[in-house]
C-alpha cells in the first residue's frame, strides 16, 4: 500500500496546525518545540494540553513515511507512577521496567529484540565485512613481558584458539619448563561469562589466591590453588576483586558486610576491618614488601588508610577527613604518601611511624614540571610521574641533594603507567609506556644509572604501519572560557574538513579515559575516520580541580565541553559538519543522553553504551551498591536544590518531543553497576516522544556485565554492529 495519501494527510494535518499554534502565540512557531520540562503537578497536565495533542498526530503520520523507522517500531505499555520529592512532582510511565521480570518489561523487551533482528537484517554483508575487520586485527597469539617475583618470572599468553589467558611462571635462574599457574580456560568450564578479579601468590610461592566473576554482576568468588597438585578450593562467596595475602591468610572484601576478612587454609576466619560508612568504598593492596598489606577505605572526597603486617596489629596511617585523600607507599624503612592535604594537586612527604596527623608530615618541596600523578620511592631516590596540560613526564629525584633528572617524556596521545617493581635483587622497575597509534612499549628503570632500558612491546597488527597515522592535540574554548583539550587521531590521507569525526567522552569520578594502543579502531581509521576523545571536566585528566569542575553542582559543565568542542573542531576545519557523531560509555552515557535532548541536530549518531541515564530515580535507591558514593558525585536527590539541578538534565527526565539522532544504546543484563532497566525505559521514552525518522535500536547482552562480555566473540560482534551503525547513520555503509 502506497505512503503517499498518508504522507499529504500528514502535511495538511500538519499546516494547520501551525497555523492554530501562530494565532494562539502571536505568529509564532517557537511553542513546535518542546519547552525544557517544568517538573511540577501543573506541568504533567500541560504537557498534555490540546497542542501537544494536535501535534502527535501529524508526528505520527509522518513518522510511518521514515525510511529508517518502521511503522512496527516497539512500543512499552505506559503505566504512570507519580513521584513527589522535596516539593517536586514527576511522573514515570516506566518505573515498572525496574523489575525486569514484569510481564510488560519482557514483552517490551522481546519486541526490542526482535525489531534489532528485523532491521539489521538487511546489513548482513556489511556486518560480516566489519566482523572479519575487526577479528583480523587482533592477533590470535598475545604474549606479556615477563614480571619477576621472588624466584620467578611470571607471564600469560592467549593461544590461538583459546578465549581466556593462561598465566604461567618458570623459575629465573634456570631455563626449564613452564608452569601453568592459572588456565583461565580450564577454570572459566564452558561459562557464558567469566573474568578474572585478581590473583596473586603466597609468600611461600606453593598457592595462587584468585577472585572470579562468573555473571557480570561483580560478585566474585574467593578460590585457592594448590601450585603442587593443581587443586582448586573454594574459600568465599560474594567478595570483591582485590586480595592480599598476610602470612599464611588471604585477605578479601566481603561486599555485604563492607569488611575485610582474613581467610586461613584451615578454614577459620576473622573479621579484620567493618566500614561502617556507604560512601566508603574498601580496597586492599600489598606493600613493595610482599609482607604488608594495605587497607584503604576511601570515598570521593576522603581517605584512610590502614596497614597489617604479619602477625601485627592494625595500624592507622591518618584517619579520614573531609576533602583530604592521600596514598600510601612503603618502602623497607620509611613509608611515603601523595596527599592533596598541602596542595590540591598534591605533594609526597616522607611519614615516621605513629604520624597520624598530616600537619607533622616532612612534606618534600619539590620543582616538577607539572602535577603529579603517581610515584614511586627507592631508597634515596623517588621517581615521580608528572602531568603538564595532558603531558606525561618521569623524573627520578634525589631527594637529599634536590638533584632531579627527566628519564622519560611522552608526546601528545602517550602516557605512562608505573608497575609493581621486581621483587628479588634487580634496582630496576617496569614502565608501561602506551599510546594511541603504538602497541605498548614496556621498559626497565636502573635508578643508579638513572637509564631506561626498552625490554619489549606488544605486538602490532599484521603489515600496520604506525607511521601512516597522525595524533593531534588540541585546547579548545567552551562557553565559560574553560580550554578543553581533544586527542585525536586518524590516517593521512583527505582533507579533516570532509572526514567523519568521532568523538568519545565519560568525565565522572575523577577518571580519565585510558590513552591506549586499539587495533580494532582501524576499520574506522582506515575508512578516513577522525576518531577523537574530548577531555571534558569531570574527568581526571588534568588533576582534582578539573574534576570538582564537573561534578555536583557543576556537572553541566561536562555536557557542554562535548558540545562545544564539536562545535569548535568543525569550526576549524576538523570533521565534516554533516558527519558527526559521538560515543559514551556508563558516566559517559549520561553525556551521551543529555547531548541528545538538548542538542539533538549536532550529532547525526550516537551510541550510548550501559549508559548511566535514569540519574534520579537510581539515586534515590539505596539499595544499590553505589548510591551513596554516587550522592557524592552527582548530589542528593533529597537536598532541594540538588534534586532540582538533576531534574534539569537527567536524560531519561529530559526526554522531549523533538526529532532524535540516530540512537544504538547497548545494554548488558548482567550489569551490577548500572541497571539494564535504565537503558529500556530510556529507549521506551524515546520511542514515545520522538517526532523524527532517524533508526534508533537497542542491543542487549545477554551474557555480559558492565564491562561487557567475557567472551570475545560476543565483544567483537557488539564492535562490529556498532561501527556498523555508525556508518549507516552517516551514509557511509560500504
Amino acid at each position: 500500500m502506497t505512503i503517499l495519501p498518508f504522507f499529504l494527510f500528514g502535511l495538511f494535518i500538519l499546516a494547520v496546525h501551525i497555523f492554530l499554534l501562530s494565532l494562539s502565540s502571536g505568529g509564532s512557531c517557537n511553542e513546535l518545540a518542546l519547552p525544557r520540562a517544568e517538573w511540577s503537578a501543573a506541568a504533567v497536565v500541560k504537557t498534555f494540553n490540546i497542542k501537544s495533542t494536535l501535534i502527535i498526530v501529524p508526528v505520527l503520520v509522518l513518522w510511518g513515511c521514515s525510511a529508517e523507522q518502521s511503522r512496527d517500531t516497539p512500543r512499552a505499555e505506559p503505566q504512570p507512577k507519580q513521584f513527589l520529592l522535596g516539593g517536586i512532582s514527576w511522573i514515570d510511565p516506566y518505573a515498572y521496567m525496574v523489575d525486569l521480570e514484569h510481564p510488560d518489561t519482557v514483552q517490551y523487551l522481546a519486541q526490542e529484540q526482535k525489531y534489532l533482528a528485523e532491521r539489521t537484517e538487511s546489513w548482513g554483508p556489511t556486518l560480516k565485512q566489519m566482523m572479519s575487520e575487526v577479528n583480523a586485527q587482533l592477533s590470535t597469539e598475545r604474549k606479556t613481558t615477563p614480571v619477576v617475583s621472588g624466584d620467578f618470572e611470571y607471564h600469560s599468553e592467549i593461544r590461538k584458539g583459546n578465549q581466556y589467558r593462561v598465566f604461567y611462571r618458570r623459575q629465573k635462574a634456570l631455563d626449564g619448563d613452564q608452569q601453568v599457574v592459572i588456565d583461565l580456560n580450564e577454570l572459566s568450564n564452558g561459562a557464558d561469562y567469566y573474568t578474572l578479579g585478581g590473583f596473586s601468590i603466597s609468600l611461600d610461592e606453593r598457592t595462587v589466591a584468585f577472585t572470579e566473576d562468573r555473571t557480570g554482576d561483580g560478585n566474585h568468588t574467593l578460590r585457592l590453588r594448590d601450585l603442587d597438585s593443581g587443586v582448586v578450593t573454594t574459600i568465599a562467596e560474594g567478595v570483591g576483586p582485590n586480595l592480599a595475602w598476610s602470612g599464611d591468610a588471604v585477605l578479601a572484601v566481603h561486599k555485604k558486610t563492607n569488611s575485610v576478612i582474613e581467610h586461613f587454609r584451615d578454614g577459620q576466619k576473622v573479621t579484620l576491618y567493618r566500614e561502617t560508612d556507604p560512601a566508603f568504598s574498601i580496597g586492599i593492596t600489598t606493600a613493595r614488601d610482599r609482607k604488608t598489606v594495605m587497607i584503604t577505605s576511601e570515598s570521593h572526597r576522603a581517605t584512610e588508610i590502614w596497614v597489617l603486617s604479619p602477625g601485627g596489629e592494625l595500624q592507622l596511617i591518618a584517619p579520614r577527613q573531609e576533602g583530604h585523600r592521600y596514598r600510601l607507599m612503603i618502602g623497607a624503612d620509611h613509608m611515603t604518601v601523595l596527599s592533596n592535604y598541602r596542595r590540591a594537586e598534591y605533594a609526597i612527604a616522607l611519614i615516621q611511624e605513629g604520624e597520624v596527623d598530616p600537619r607533622d608530615w616532612q612534606f618534600y618541596e619539590l620543582d616538577l614540571p607539572g602535577s603529579v600523578v603517581d610515584f614511586e620511592y627507592f631508597d634515596k631516590h623517588l621517581l615521580v610521574q608528572v602531568r603538564n596540560r595532558l603531558r606525561d613526564e618521569l623524573v627520578l629525584i634525589e631527594p637529599a641533594t634536590g638533584n632531579q633528572q627527566s628519564i622519560l617524556s611522552a608526546g601528545a596521545g602517550e602516557s605512562f603507567r608505573l608497575m609493581q617493581p621486581s621483587y628479588g635483587v634487580e634496582p630496576g622497575f617496569q614502565v608501561r609506556k602506551r599510546s594511541l597509534i603504538q602497541p605498548e612499549l614496556r621498559y626497565r628503570l636502573d635508578v643508579f644509572e638513572k637509564v631506561a632500558h626498552e625490554i619489549g612491546s606488544d605486538s602490532a597488527p599484521e603489515n600496520y604501519l604506525s607511521d601512516q597515522y597522525r595524533v593531534e592535540e588540541h585546547w579548545l574554548p567552551a562557553r565559560d572560557g574553560a580550554e578543553v583539550p581533544v586527542t585525536l587521531v586518524y590516517k593521512e590521507g583527505a582533507s579533516l574538513a570532509s572526514r567523519p569525526l568521532y568523538l568519545t567522552a565519560y568525565g565522572a569520578y575523577g577518571v580519565s579515559l585510558p590513552i591506549v594502543f586499539d587495533p580494532t579502531r582501524l576499520p574506522l581509521l582506515n575508512r578516513d575516520f577522525i576518531l577523537g576523545i574530548v577531555h571534558v571536566r569531570g574527568g581526571g585528566d588534568l588533576g582534582d580541580g578539573w574534576h570538582s569542575s564537573g561534578r555536583h553542582m557543576s556537572k553541566k559543565n561536562t555536557f557542554n565541553d562535548l558540545v562545544d568542542v564539536a562545535n569548535k573542531l568543525v569550526e576549524f576545519g576538523i570533521g565534516h559538519p554533516e558527519m558527526l557523531s559521538a560515543r559514551g560509555a556508563s558516566a559517559g552515557g549520561t553525556v551521551i543522553g543529555v547531548v541528545a535532548n538538548e542538542a539533538p541536530t549536532l550529532f547525526k549518531v550516537l551510541v550510548a553504551d550501559v549508559p548511566f541515564v535514569d540519574v534520579i530515580t537510581t539515586l534515590l535507591d539505596p539499595k544499590l551498591p553505589l548510591t551513596e558514593s554516587d550522592i557524592l558525585e552527582w548530589g542528593d536527590p533529597d537536598v532541594p536544590a540538588d534534586a532540582n539541578y538533576l531534574f534539569e538534565y537527567s536524560p531519561y527526565h529530559q526526554v522531549r518531543e523533538q526529532a532524535y539522532p540516530y540512537l544504538l544504546v547497548q545494554a548488558s543484563r548482567n550489569d551490577g553497576r548500572v541497571g539494564m532497566h535504565e537503558a529500556l525505559k530510556w529507549m521506551a521514552r524515546i520511542r514515545e516522544r520522538t517526532t523524527g525518522g532517524a533508526l534508533q535500536l537497542i542491543d542487549i547482552q545477554d551474557h555480559s556485565g558492565h564491562l561487557g562480555a567475557s567472551d570475545q566473540y560476543l565483544r567483537r560482534r557488539k564492535q562490529a554492529l556498532e561501527y556498523t551503525f555508525v556508518l549507516r547513520g552517516l551514509g557511509l555503509e560500504d
